[in-house]
């Protein structure tokens, strides 16, 4: 099994997660009418599923998540999830309304997960000089445990991951909390180190 980061190259990612997740998150304020969004100090961790669905809440924790793969340079996921009432919300506020179709509140939170990530992935891409593009958003909804399975088969890896961590949560009614994980394999972590010349 390769090298696990040290603590200062986890630092060094963890500073691009704050610098990602920060344009990221002024993307979600800009999509729920200009509301701020507070974020959480971002953390860097190498974690296998247990440790990932203890973040979300545990293995049994109701969640939607959006999932998206990259373009570019790197290889991994990344990952909007939220408690199933925040989402609920968050279609809500995007929509305007509360009693759209299924088929409409799907489309929303998909095309707000491409937007945040596309600003996550495009600040990161201004640190590296890299273009990073997010693929097609897939919505998973269920327990935290089998959707983590999903993404970490998506990944291509069966054992740890780095993972890039930040939860945000939104001020005003309805209120709106969840988390971004950028998941790398650790190939992409280390290519993102060297560039960052850590």
């Amino acid at each position: 099994m390769s090298p696990l980061p040290s603590d200062i190259q986890l630092d060094a990612l963890r500073e691009v997660a704050n610098i990602g997740c920060g344009h990221a998150i002024n993307a979600l304020a800009r999509l729920v009418g200009g509301r701020t969004v507070n974020l959480s100090i971002p953390r860097a961790l190498v974690a296998e599923i247990p440790e990932l669905t203890e973040l979300l809440g545990g293995a049994d924790a109701s969640v939607v998540a959006a999932k998206l793969g990259m373009d570019g340079e790197l290889s991994g996921v990344l990952l909007l999830v939220m408690p199933t009432d925040d989402s609920v919300a968050l279609e809500s506020l995007l929509l305007r309304r509360e009693d759209a179709p299924l088929e409409e509140r799907e489309s929303a939170l998909s095309e707000a997960a491409n937007i945040v990530a596309s600003a996550c992935l495009s600040a990161i891409g201004m640190l590296t000089g890299w273009r990073l593009l997010p693929t097609v958003p897939m919505l998973l909804r269920g327990t935290a445990g089998p959707v983590l399975t999903d993404v970490m088969r998506a990944t291509g890896s069966d054992g740890r991951v780095v993972v890039l961590e930040t939860r945000f949560s939104s001020v005003g009614v309805p209120a709106v909390a969840g988390q971004m994980l950028l998941l790398l394999d650790q190939e992409s972590s280390r290519a993102l180190l060297s560039r960052l010349g850590v």
